[in-house]
């Protein structure tokens, strides 16, 4: 509630990430309306849960499509045990059309710019979409990561749990002893 500012700074405390890293922190509600520009897409849960999951949540083994306000329906209520087939399906839309990637992201991110929790500034739109060329361009592929953690969906807040600060900092290549070092990864 406090906005981008604030969450940015209790990013930096908490995950212990390099001064200047660059984040960016979606809602749902505002990745559903992201995604929503792509269409639906053709995901398959079977690797991703449980016999007993799939019958819980009502979906087939098989490849079906959906699209993102059903995925948004459906992947909300999931807890974090499901938080890495949340992250597949989210990225299955972004993946699908990735020439349209480098105007499409930008474009919806700009359009939601009050609504995210992100300490992106005007001029960063621009360099994202600029880096997305690129990659499309070299046929990079987009990679999604869940961070694990307490999400409370009725209150709309996500909590930081051990977890998250362990999965960022080997996500990132960032030790926590040796402060905010630039991540020992290849950009």
């Amino acid at each position: 509630a406090a906005g981008p500012a604030r969450c940015r700074q209790a990013l930096l405390e908490v995950l212990g990430l390099p001064e200047d890293m660059f984040y960016l922190a979606l809602s749902p509600a505002v990745l559903e309306k992201t995604a929503s520009r792509y269409g639906p897409v053709r995901v398959g849960f079977s690797g991703a849960l449980t016999a007993n999951e799939l019958a819980e949540t009502e979906l087939s083994a098989a490849v079906q499509s959906i699209s993102a306000k059903e995925a948004h329906a459906l992947l909300s209520g999931w807890d974090a045990r499901r938080a890495a087939a949340r992250a597949a399906v989210w990225e299955a839309f972004f993946r699908q059309d990735l020439v349209l990637l480098p105007a499409t992201l930008p474009d919806a991110l700009r359009a939601s710019s009050t609504a995210l929790l992100t300490d992106f500034a005007a001029q960063d739109y621009t360099l994202l979409g600029t880096v997305l060329e690129f990659l499309a361009n070299n046929s990079a592929l987009p990679h999604a990561e869940a961070l694990p953690g307490a999400w409370d969906a009725k209150a709309g807040t996500y909590t930081v749990t051990d977890a998250s600060r362990a999965a960022v900092q080997t996500f990132l290549s960032v030790s926590p002893a040796s402060g905010n070092d630039a991540s020992l990864r290849e950009p």
